[in-house]
């Protein structure tokens, strides 16, 4: 694995400042995981970020995920449905300060480009802001979907800081699972 230049830009968003957009569809939920599912986490994290190079969590155990997802009043998941076929979902974190962070948010490949990556995104901010967040924190990098900054700044988010941190990355993304 050759060194890489990772360029993370952070990203804030201040609830006024907040540009909905949801989908023109009828048949699309968003259902909060009630009970910690670290098997359900982690595949949604390998089959969505296994296109994007989400590699951090990738060598997490089974205890390591239970742990992770063990304060359901920090962390919170939640499932984005499409015609009742889980289609996305995010990981949203307490942080001090009274902010939220949306930890992970995504889309399985079979409904990127259907619209519904603003819709997630919408249904994800306005569950940070119900959870009483003054700001809600993101990121995303060069590895990332190249049309997600684009859906984060269009919701009214604003760049705060970019860091250039040099990584290890294999030369093609992981995929969903080891072998794929």
């Amino acid at each position: 694995m050759p060194p890489f230049d990772v360029i993370i830009t952070h990203l804030e968003l201040s609830p006024e400042d907040f540009k909905p957009k949801r989908s023109g569809r009828g048949d699309v939920a968003f259902s909060q995981v009630g009970k910690p599912v670290p098997e359900l986490n982690r595949f949604f994290y390998a089959a969505i970020g296994g296109r994007w190079f989400w590699l951090d969590r990738r060598p997490w155990t089974l205890a390591r995920w239970a742990a992770h997802l063990a304060d359901a009043s920090r962390i919170e998941t939640w499932i984005l449905s499409a015609g009742g076929v889980p289609a996305g979902y995010v990981e949203l974190e307490h942080k001090d300060g009274g902010a939220v962070e949306i930890d992970y948010l995504g889309l399985l490949d079979a409904f990127i480009g259907e619209g519904l990556g603003a819709h997630l995104l919408t249904c994800a901010v306005e569950r940070a802001i119900a959870m009483g967040a003054t700001k809600v924190l993101l990121n995303t990098c060069n590895l990332d979907h190249p049309k997600a900054r684009a859906n984060y700044e269009s919701r009214g988010f604003q760049a705060v800081r970019t860091e250039v941190k040099t990584m290890e990355v294999p030369a093609q993304p992981p995929g969903p699972w080891e072998g794929a």
